[in-house]
C-alpha cells in the first residue's frame, strides 16, 4: 500500500543503501592503501621513499591490469633489506574484480577496519531502517486517519434501491452453483470501518470508503484468488471484482468445509461527489465451471441510521444464541432465559432455528410478536457435522449474529451465549448492562466471564417454589449448588463483545479485534458465567459450593414473569414444557 501511494520512499531507500555499500567498499579499499604508508613510514632514508613509490605504482598498475614482476625489483641493496622485512605475494594475471577483492582481505589492517566499517554500516542501516519505518508509519497513519476519513465523509451515498437500508430478516442458506458442491452463502453486511480496507489495493484515482462482508460456508482449502464478488443495484448488474480477503473462522479444525467470511472493498472515484452503494451481492468461484456465473444474490444490510457509525450506538445490549437443532424441546428454559436477560438490560435476542419442537416454536413466535426476538431460518443439510463441518455451522452464527446486531440493530454490546448459560454480575443489585457500562473503556473489545457449572447431578432445592407457581422447575431458582472453582478464561468461558471493535468472534473468546483494543478478563469478584448443564459431567464436579445469589436477587420477579408468559403462550395449561430429557425428580413437569 505504501509503495502504491508513496513511490518515492522505495527510490529513497534504494539510493541510500547503495551509497552506504559504496562507502563501505571505499573505506576498506583505502584502508589497504593507508596500511602500506604505515608499514613503510618508519623508513627515513631515500631508498624507503623510492620503495614506497614503487609499491604505490605496483598497486595502481595491478588494479589497471598492467602489473609485472619487474616492478618489485629495487635498484639498490637497501631495497633488498626492505624486501626481507616485508612479505609480498605476487599478483598474477587476474581480473579486476578478483584483484579488488583480494586487496580487501589480503592484510590484517584491511580486515580489521573493514570489519569496523561493516559494523558501522549495519548500525547506520538499522538507524536508517528505523527512520524509514517511522516515516512509513507516519504516512500510513495520515492515509488511514486523514485521507480516507475525509474522503468517506465527503461523498454522498446513493442507493439503487432505497429499500436496501431497511432490509432485515428473510435470510436463508442459498447454494453457490451446483448444490452438490456444498458451497453456500447466507448474508452480507456493509462495514464502514476503514481499518478493514486500509491495506487493500485500489486503482489510481479511487479510494475505499468501506467494505462488504459476506458470510458463507466454503471449502477450507480453496483457491482464494478465484473467489469473486458480484454486485448489483436494483436488479441490474453493476460490477464484479476479485475478493480482497477470504478467511475461514479460526475454529475450523481443518475440516473439509469451514465457516468463512469474504470481504470485498467498496471504492469510489475521487473526482465524483457521489458513490453508488450496491443493493445485493453474490459470490462466484472461477475455479469451478458451475460457479463462474453469479446466480444467488443476498441483500446487503446497511445501518438504518448513522451510516458511517460516527455517533454512539443507538441501542445497548443484544443477545446471540447458538443454533437450535435436533428438535430442541426445552420451552420453559427458553422463557426463563429471555426473561433473565430482559431483567439484565437486553433489548433484542437473535435465535437461529434449524430444528425445534412445536412448543418451542410457539414460545419463539410469542416473543417475536413483541419485537423482543428475531428468529432466523437456519435450515441447511448435506454436511457430516464434526467431520466435514463444525456442528450446525455455529461459527457462521456467532459472527453473522454480532454483525447483524451491530449493523442492522445498532447495538453497542452483544452477548454470545447458549440457552443454558447466564452471565451474572456479582455487584449488589447490579444488572449486566449497568456492569458493562460502568466497566467499559474505549480500548476494550470484549468482556470475558469465567464459567462455573450447576450440574444436574446436584440435588435440586424446591423449598422456595411458590405455592401458586404452575412452572416449578426454574433453573435459576431450584439449582443452587455449583462447582467451586471457575475455569480459566477462554476455557468454556463466554463473553460480551463491542461489535464496532470486533472483527471475528469465536465460541469462547474474540479472535480478532480492531487495532489497539483488548479483552477484559472479568474477575470472579465482578461476575461469572453460570452454566446450567444437563446430560453430561466434568470440570471439577466433586468440589462444590452453595450459591443462592441469583435466586435471592431475581427470585420473586422470575417466578411471576415466567408464569405470566407461560399462561399467555399455553393458555390451556399455563405450563411451558420443560423437555423430556431434563425432567428431574420432584418436579411436576
Amino acid at each position: 500500500m505504501l509503495h502504491q501511494h508513496f513511490p518515492s520512499l522505495s527510490l529513497y531507500l534504494s539510493l541510500s543503501l547503495s551509497l552506504s555499500l559504496f562507502l563501505l567498499l571505499s573505506f576498506a579499499y583505502l584502508g589497504g592503501k593507508i596500511k602500506i604508508l604505515i608499514r613503510t613510514g618508519g623508513q627515513s632514508n631515500g631508498s624507503s621513499n623510492i620503495a614506497l613509490i614503487m609499491l604505490i605504482k605496483q598497486s595502481l598498475a595491478g588494479i589497471g591490469g598492467k602489473a609485472s614482476q619487474s616492478v618489485l625489483s629495487p635498484p639498490d641493496k637497501r631495497g633488498s633489506e626492505m624486501r626481507r622485512d616485508v612479505s609480498y605475494v605476487s599478483i598474477k594475471s587476474r581480473s579486476k574484480p578478483v584483484i579488488f577483492v583480494y586487496s580487501l582481505v589480503s592484510n590484517r589492517f584491511t580486515r580489521k577496519y573493514g570489519l569496523l566499517s561493516l559494523i558501522l554500516l549495519v548500525a547506520l542501516g538499522l538507524l536508517f531502517y528505523r527512520r524509514i519505518l517511522f516515516a512509513c508509519s507516519d504516512l500510513q497513519q495520515k492515509y488511514i486517519y486523514q485521507t480516507l476519513p475525509l474522503y468517506q465523509r465527503s461523498v454522498s451515498f446513493v442507493f439503487g434501491n432505497e429499500s436496501a437500508t431497511s432490509a432485515a430478516g428473510g435470510d436463508r442458506w442459498l447454494p453457490i452453483g451446483d448444490p452438490e458442491k456444498k458451497f453456500k452463502i447466507y448474508s452480507a453486511y456493509f462495514d464502514p470501518r476503514l481499518e478493514v480496507v486500509e491495506s487493500y489495493a485500489v486503482p489510481d484515482g479511487y479510494l475505499p470508503f468501506g467494505s462488504v462482508r459476506i458470510f458463507a460456508i466454503l471449502p477450507y482449502k480453496l483457491l482464494k484468488s478465484a473467489v469473486f464478488c458480484n454486485f448489483r443495484s436494483d436488479n441490474t448488474f453493476a460490477a464484479q471484482h476479485r475478493a480482497d480477503q477470504v478467511e475461514a473462522v479460526h475454529e475450523h479444525w481443518n475440516m473439509e468445509f469451514a465457516a468463512t467470511y469474504v470481504i470485498c472493498k467498496l471504492a469510489g472515484n475521487v473526482s465524483r461527489r457521489t458513490a453508488l452503494l450496491p443493493d445485493e451481492v453474490a459470490l462466484s468461484y472461477h475455479d469451478e465451471p458451475s460457479m463462474r456465473e453469479a446466480t444467488m444474490f443476498v441483500r446487503i444490510k446497511y445501518p438504518v441510521t448513522d451510516m458511517l457509525q460516527r455517533a454512539a450506538p443507538s441501542r445497548s445490549l443484544a443477545v446471540c444464541v447458538g443454533p437450535l437443532h435436533h428438535t430442541f424441546s426445552h420451552a420453559l428454559r427458553v422463557v426463563e432465559f429471555f426473561e433473565y436477560y430482559k431483567m439484565n438490560g437486553a433489548e433484542r435476542f437473535y435465535v437461529y432455528n434449524k430444528s425445534a419442537t412445536v412448543e418451542v416454536d410457539a414460545v419463539l413466535r410469542h416473543y417475536q410478536k413483541s419485537g423482543l426476538v428475531e428468529v432466523l431460518d437456519w435450515h441447511f443439510e448435506g454436511y457430516a457435522f464434526e467431520s466435514e463441518l463444525r456442528y450446525e455451522g455455529i461459527f457462521v452464527v456467532l459472527n453473522e449474529c454480532f454483525y447483524r446486531a451491530t449493523v442492522s440493530g445498532g447495538f453497542g454490546y452483544t452477548a454470545i451465549v447458549d440457552f443454558d448459560e447466564l452471565l451474572f454480575p456479582a455487584g449488589d443489585n447490579e444488572t449486566l448492562l449497568k456492569y458493562l457500562q460502568a466497566t467499559d473503556r474505549y480500548d476494550l473489545h470484549s468482556f470475558n466471564f469465567q464459567g462455573v457449572f450447576f450440574y444436574d447431578i446436584y440435588p435440586a432445592d424446591f423449598s422456595h417454589v411458590p405455592a401458586w407457581a404452575n412452572n416449578t422447575y426454574l433453573y435459576t431458582q431450584v439449582r443452587n449448588v455449583r462447582t467451586k472453582n471457575p475455569l480459566l478464561h477462554h476455557n468454556r468461558s463466554k463473553y460480551v463483545l463491542k461489535g464496532r471493535n470486533v472483527l471475528e468472534a469465536g465460541n469462547h473468546q474474540v479472535w480478532k479485534g480492531v487495532r489497539d483494543t483488548n479483552e477484559y478478563f472479568v474477575p470472579e469478584s465482578e461476575g461469572l458465567l453460570l452454566h446450567y448443564r444437563d446430560g453430561n459431567l466434568g470440570y471439577d464436579y466433586e468440589n462444590v459450593v452453595e450459591d443462592n445469589r441469583i435466586r435471592e436477587r431475581f427470585g420473586d420477579r422470575m417466578w411471576r414473569v415466567v408464569n405470566e408468559q407461560c399462561e399467555q403462550i399455553f393458555p390451556a395449561t399455563g405450563v411451558c414444557p420443560l423437555g423430556a430429557i431434563y425432567k428431574q425428580p420432584g418436579s411436576s413437569q
